[in-house]
């Protein structure tokens, strides 16, 4: 129970549905000693944790917080500047879900016998003869399947989503209904743990990560000077100061951290219609003929336009190929193939190139 709105009601309807259930917040980050913003006190200071208990109460359940923060800084926090700072773009959303509320929690609750983990994601969790099936939610609004698409099979065995099958003023109709007080709270931004400008954040951290470089060209061509890889991300159009380039616009194609280099490049250097993806995580295997290849809708950014592909799995290697092009791939972006009726996971992977 993060303290919102979605949680508070995913928990009132499993409750209703005839469940014996506790009421967990992890606390995942502290603010610190600096002035806590709006955003800090929804999602990660003691005001969200008051909402949580008094919803809780509402529903009439017991409720604790738990300290994930250990947890939390190694599976998210670290590896959100790890990327930042190897020119990729992290998804720390995916990585919490995967390893901290679906991983650390999950293991957690199962050790003290819950046999299920309700949470208040948009996507539709079903249990079938076949396995766990992850579908997209009703709301296509706000469908968050995307954001569950790297959880495991077993991991989605144990977790109930009710808030699948509703639309978000269905949801806040039954919070008001159910006089849960959050029912009008507003959504919760993320990543959570930044509070501001994600530049500064991990500039705070890696200083050096400021350092100059030279800026160049698809072709080679040094055309200017960076001021630090962390102001340049894959896709950015804006910031790029570069001498005798003539017609534009130039995007950010890539960065190399070993070089300490930005290239540069037109819109169709950044158009892809093959990608390779590591950390490869089926859900559907019977959609993969025998020599391993499955069609249907790959999605490479959350909430990106769904584009008809093809896969083939290889171990832990996931290689698209798409029927169009993507106009921008990022490497450290979770990719997820859905079937033909872009209704039903089927795999997902980490963008590598």
């Amino acid at each position: 129970m993060s303290g919102g709105v979605d949680s508070a009601v995913a928990t009132a309807l499993a409750v209703r549905a005839g469940g014996r259930a506790v009421g967990v917040t992890m606390r995942l980050w502290s603010p610190g000693l600096a002035d806590v913003s709006e955003k800090a006190r929804q999602c990660c200071g003691p005001a969200a944790y008051d909402d949580a208990r008094r919803a809780a109460g509402v529903v009439g359940i017991p409720h604790y917080v738990i300290n994930f923060e250990a947890a939390f800084q190694r599976a998210v926090v670290d590896y959100f500047c790890d990327e930042y700072l190897a020119g990729r773009t992290p998804n720390p959303c995916v990585a919490c879900n995967n390893l901290v509320k679906f991983g650390a929690l999950l293991d957690f609750a199962q050790a003290l016998g819950a046999r299920r983990l309700v949470t208040g994601h948009y996507a539709r969790v079903t249990q079938e003869s076949d396995g766990p099936h992850l579908r997209r939610a009703i709301d296509a609004t706000k469908d968050q399947s995307y954001m569950l698409a790297g959880l495991r099979a077993e991991q989605l065995g144990a977790v109930e989503t009710p808030l699948g099958s509703y639309t978000k003023e269905q949801t806040r109709d039954i919070a008001a209904q159910l006089g849960i007080d959050v029912a009008q709270k507003p959504d919760s931004m993320d990543p959570c743990f930044v509070d501001g400008d994600y530049r500064s954040f991990i500039l705070d951290r890696f200083p050096d990560s400021a350092r100059s470089g030279p800026l160049v060209t698809v072709d080679g061509r040094r055309v200017g000077t960076h001021d630090g890889l962390l102001s340049y991300t894959v896709g950015q159009r804006k910031g790029i100061a570069a001498s005798g380039l003539g017609d534009g616009p130039w995007y950010v194609v890539r960065t190399d951290r070993t070089a300490n280099t930005v290239v540069i490049g037109k819109r169709e250097d950044l158009a892809r219609r093959t990608i390779e993806c590591s950390r490869a995580n089926v859900l559907r295997p019977g959609a993969f003929d025998s020599a391993g290849r499955a069609v249907g809708l790959a999605v490479c950014r959350y909430r990106a336009k769904p584009i008809p592909a093809s896969a083939v799995i290889d171990g832990d290697r996931l290689a698209v190929t798409l029927d169009e092009s993507a106009p921008v791939v990022s490497p450290g972006q979770l990719l997820v193939l859905y079937d033909a009726g872009f209704d039903d996971v089927i795999a997902s992977g980490i963008i590598e190139a």
